[in-house]
């Protein structure tokens, strides 16, 4: 997966590259072409914020994906927002993986049960 990092009011160091890589790479498996995707990533610090300050946001963009995965989150420490948001991220593949699934599957069923109306003339 190619990534675009992007920092505001943010340093993005190599130990923040290499962080980020490794909380992503878990997802590539439900990707279709790991080349073909794109992930934008913004890194934000609010110090105006009350609360959490820092924000992470990820776009995934995939080419066997009609639509796009957005999510976003904050945290007290960057890490900390990196975590949560991978864990939305993956959450929200394995649906769609699993949504993707079932509509293959019910598909799948309905033919079935088309080719077995034609087994009595025989």
């Amino acid at each position: 997966m190619r990534y675009n990092l992007k920092g505001t009011h943010v340093a993005i160091t190599d130990e923040i590259r290499t962080y980020l890589d490794k909380k992503l790479s878990p997802h590539d498996k439900f990707l279709s072409s790991v080349e073909a995707s794109r992930a934008d990533i913004e890194l934000q610090f609010d110090a105006m914020r009350d609360g959490p300050k820092y924000r992470v946001e990820i776009t995934l963009h995939d080419a066997a994906h009609p639509n796009t995965f957005r999510t976003e989150a904050w945290g007290t420490t960057l890490h900390e927002a990196i975590d949560i948001v991978a864990g939305e991220l993956f959450h929200a593949l394995s649906r769609a993986k699993k949504k993707r699934q079932s509509r293959v599957r019910r598909g799948a069923a309905k033919f079935k049960s088309f080719l077995q109306g034609f087994g009595g003339w025989e």
